[in-house]
């Protein structure tokens, strides 16, 4: 019998196997379950209602353009609660608003929650840092801690506390910070909520801080992504390409949350001439209260784990 694949089946050699390594090796896939996971992922309409209620008209809308195994998904609106979370919310903003998010790839843990942000692990094929869309980590912020870091950078870390537990995950689309397993370990990374997620695997322990408005149908159409095996890993890649702010809050200078960032992290000062830089990039202010910050090292090391 000859080891050369058919004619029909030949067509599919260069679909890469997109599944995880197992520990007794790869998956056995078959060739029409492999083209399948190459074709665009299908987004219709499901109920969805925000599970904090309407929204408050005062507080910030940011914005992510999803995309997955190549394919343009749609956007995905964001209500950050300020009114009640007002530091974590201002964290979540100015990274979405310098473009920090973008270029970020989703994991996806089915029947529980999608994981995100993570600066220091970018799509390189989405990711362009000569494109203005896009955070020029390079030269602005070359020192990030693994697994990325908050806007409240000090000289005892880059995270910081967590603010309050007073809303719960009872719901899908919930908008939550990642931590992983130690308290006030706050920094980029976030949680997003599914349908059938255990709200007392959450509570107390993550701090929740804003909710999906618009394009749940997007992140649903995610699960079917996720492996079973709820080590995040996904059958598409799945990248934020573009990121922002529909609508902010307050006014001041944005540029000097952004610049104290990078400054402590050890950036260049001519980074400052990049269209990026913060003293450039003036919009709605930050928040000035002082919020404690996490012993660095023993952050870092849970952080990144």
């Amino acid at each position: 019998m000859s080891g050369e694949p058919t004619a029909e089946e030949g067509k599919y050699k260069d679909i890469p196997s997109i599944l995880p390594l197992a520990p007794g090796g790869v998956y056995a896939v078959k060739w029409e379950q492999r083209e399948k996971w190459a074709e665009c992922l299908s987004t219709p309409d499901v109920p969805y209602t925000p599970p904090l209620g309407a929204p408050n008209p005062d507080n910030p809308v940011c914005f992510f353009e999803i995309r997955a195994g190549g394919y343009y998904l749609g956007r995905v609106t964001f209500e950050l609660k300020a009114d009640t979370h007002p530091v974590t919310s201002e964290n979540f903003l100015k990274l979405c608003e310098f473009k920090c998010y973008a270029g970020t790839k989703f994991k996806v843990f089915p029947g529980n929650w999608i994981r995100g942000g993570d600066f220091t692990d970018l799509d390189e094929v989405v990711y362009d840092a000569n494109d203005p869309d896009f955070f020029d980590f390079a030269s602005l912020l070359p020192d990030a801690a693994p697994g990325g870091q908050s806007i409240y950078v000090s000289e005892d870390g880059p995270y910081f506390a967590d603010e309050s537990f007073a809303i719960a995950h009872d719901g899908p689309g919930i908008l939550t910070m990642y931590n992983p397993g130690a308290p006030n370990c706050n920094g980029s990374q976030f949680m997003i909520t599914f349908p059938n997620v255990r709200a007392e695997s959450l509570d107390g322990t993550h701090v929740a801080f804003g909710q999906v408005l618009d394009g749940w149908n997007v992140l649903a159409a995610l699960e079917q992504l996720g492996d079973a095996r709820q080590e995040g890993d996904t059958f598409q890649r799945v990248t934020v390409e573009q990121c922002g702010v529909v609508k902010g809050r307050g006014s001041g200078s944005a540029g000097s949350t952004m610049a104290k960032m990078c400054v402590k992290n050890g950036a260049s000062k001519r980074g400052g001439a990049r269209r990026h830089n913060a003293t450039r990039r003036a919009s709605r202010g930050h928040s000035s209260r002082s919020f404690r910050a996490t012993p660095s090292l023993a952050a870092r090391v849970a952080y990144a784990a």
